[in-house]
């Protein structure tokens, strides 16, 4: 890697997953996405998004949450999908700092109080971000609706953000699961990149990186966009891959045949 930065002028390596969300390339697509997923939130409402693997949807969190107002949110973020209804809640207990409870009764009890008491004592807008949504229980799904309901269902203390997989949209539409898809109004889809924007992309993460010269030549990520299908996690796999080979073979200019060597060297990374 030391190579790679040396070759090019980089003062870090640029298709990393360390990057700030200010550093993050904003297509019209993923700007959309933001503004929308924020008005749903100042709005007190929730909201489903959809993506591809590594087409930036984690991201999207990242850049919506630093944009939001200050002091305003109280944002819980869960990853940990895979479990079951008990146990779900009790990660949520513990990512709010409460007392974990050996019931699910009393877990639900007291995460609601504690939503409840954000909400109507400190002024505090809860958030609660469940990534890959997708892979969630029907048993978890189901009972979401009822986390939502405060007062009669007339309080909006809570505002939930299923991020997933864009099947996650099909099993919402499930009959069992319509009293949850019925509150959670808004939907965002983040599409791949198209050949246009990932050049931007990649020519965006080499500049942040402190390149200041053309390193990827159009026929190279031409490539680059039709292997990857534009889907940025695939494309930093393989941006970086280019680099790799070109500073062994002391190239200035990744260009198709440097590409398609890199193609060949990580092709089972870009399933």
């Amino acid at each position: 890697m030391n190579k790679v930065l040396s070759t090019y002028s980089l003062t870090r390596p640029p298709f990393s997953k360390d990057i700030s969300a200010a550093e993050m390339i904003e297509t019209e697509a993923l700007q959309a996405a933001r503004e929308r997923l924020a008005a749903a939130l100042e709005g007190r409402a929730s909201a489903v998004v959809t993506g591809e693997p590594g087409c930036g949807k984690t991201c999207l969190l990242r850049a919506m949450e630093e944009a939001l107002p200050q002091g305003r949110y109280r944002i819980h973020y869960i990853h940990n999908a895979t479990v079951n209804r008990r146990d779900f809640y009790r990660q949520l207990s513990i990512g709010m700092g409460l007392e974990p409870r050996a019931t699910f009764a009393s877990l639900f009890a007291s995460i609601s109080q504690h939503i409840e008491d954000l909400a109507s004592q400190q002024k505090l807008r809860v958030v609660l971000l469940l990534d890959e949504a997708h892979l969630l229980p029907m048993p978890v799904l189901d009972q979401l609706h009822i986390l939502l309901n405060y007062q009669r269902d007339s309080k909006p203390w809570l505002s939930i953000v299923l991020v997933g997989l864009p099947e996650l949209r099909e099993t919402l539409k499930r009959n069992v699961l319509q009293s949850l898809n019925g509150r959670i109004p808004i939907r965002v889809h983040i599409p791949p990149l198209d050949a246009e924007q990932v050049k931007q992309y990649v020519r965006h993460r080499m500049t942040a990186a402190g390149c200041r010269r053309e390193v990827f030549a159009d026929d190279g990520l031409l490539l680059i966009s039709k292997a990857t299908g534009g889907i940025m996690r695939r494309i930093d796999v393989l941006a970086a891959r280019c680099l790799e080979h070109a500073a062994k073979g002391k190239s200035t200019l990744i260009d198709a045949t440097i590409a398609e060597a890199a193609i060949r060297d990580c092709a089972e990374a870009l399933l």
